[in-house]
């Protein structure tokens, strides 16, 4: 069997190769900033009800806004549960002493979550046992929702599992807008001629929603 994550990295790194002439991608101040997020990008925060405790935290790491909004969209399905809910992005948050929940979010890049959700995993999560956590991913494998690929997806959440065990956990197809895409990135999309990078939304809202209904306090 393939290992997909493999091929999808090898794909990746050939688009990149025919554009960096097969030079070193990802040293250098340069390419530092060609993979940072332009400043287009909005990521959300939001918070609703006022209970002080049963509170639930929608935490998330994002680079190009479409875990950013796929973490809103969340959030606002469980403020319309009734529930007092807190979204974040990762790297704000200072303590998850008052949550009943944790939901931790992240994008997918090169078939790794970002460093941001594992850095707030191991501060937050590690040393907690009585917390629920759902834990979910963004990620272009899941553009075609087979069961292969559902596998795949859920195989990058594994780097969580040595800091907490997840009560529940979900995987979800991303988008590619080439406006909100780092410079490398977007440079990598316009020159793939196999379409691994096409521009499109790939989301599946009513997953999504279903998946939060899930999540109960």
């Amino acid at each position: 069997m393939k290992d997909d994550k493999a091929v999808s990295r090898r794909k990746f790194l050939k688009i990149a190769g025919s554009i960096m002439g097969g030079g070193v991608l990802l040293c250098g101040g340069g390419a530092y900033l060609g993979l940072q997020s332009p400043r287009s990008v909005d990521f959300p925060q939001s918070e609703c009800g006022s209970a002080e405790s049963g509170r639930v935290l929608v935490a998330y790491a994002s680079k190009c806004g479409a875990t950013g909004e796929v973490a809103a969209r969340l959030a606002d399905n469980l403020c319309a549960q009734g529930l007092s809910v807190d979204l974040s992005r990762a790297r704000d948050v200072r303590s998850v002493e008052p949550y009943a929940w944790v939901v931790l979010g992240s994008a997918v890049y090169m078939g790794k979550v970002l460093k941001e959700s594992l850095d707030f995993a191991e501060k937050y999560l590690a040393a907690v046992s009585d917390q629920r956590v759902a834990v979910f991913d963004v990620c272009l494998a899941m553009k075609d929702n087979t069961p292969e690929n559902v596998q795949t997806a859920l195989g990058y959440l594994d780097g969580f599992r040595s800091f907490f065990t997840p009560t529940l956990v979900g995987t979800f197809a991303g988008r590619i807008n080439l406006d909100t895409l780092p410079f490398l990135y977007r440079q990598f999309a316009q020159a793939d001629s196999e379409g691994i990078l096409a521009e499109g939304d790939y989301r599946d809202w009513a997953a999504i929603d279903a998946w939060t209904s899930r999540i109960t306090v």
